[in-house]
């Protein structure tokens, strides 16, 4: 059974949104004004997974992963840094390296079908 990690509830004044973080976060900033002056805490919470769960992977994010490689990065430091497990990492640049080898086989026929 996977661990329960700690997240907390906030709000922010300005905005009038409510946002979760990982409760390790010192200084939450708000997602919308990026303000973390004006942000209160409302509760701690514990949950089994954080909401990035089965979440889909964003073009940034694959150009993170891709130039965190290059980088040598390992997967659970390019994992940190864009919010997912190390697992998760390893899984996403599977299916890219896939999808680049399809993509490229795909074109390798289509330059021969042309001769």
């Amino acid at each position: 059974m996977p661990k329960k990690k700690p997240y907390k509830f906030h709000w922010c004044k300005d905005c009038e949104i409510d946002f979760i973080v990982a409760r390790k976060v010192k200084h939450p900033s708000c997602p919308n004004c990026a303000d973390s002056i004006r942000v209160e805490g409302v509760r701690e919470i514990w949950m089994e997974r954080p909401f990035n769960y089965k979440r889909r992977w964003t073009k940034d994010e694959d150009d993170f992963l891709t130039e965190g490689v290059s980088r040598g990065m390992t997967h659970a430091e390019i994992g940190k840094e864009v919010n997912r497990t190390g697992k998760a990492v390893t899984r996403r640049l599977s299916q890219l390296r896939r999808s680049r080898d399809e993509k490229n086989l795909r074109q390798r026929n289509h330059q021969e079908n042309a001769r």
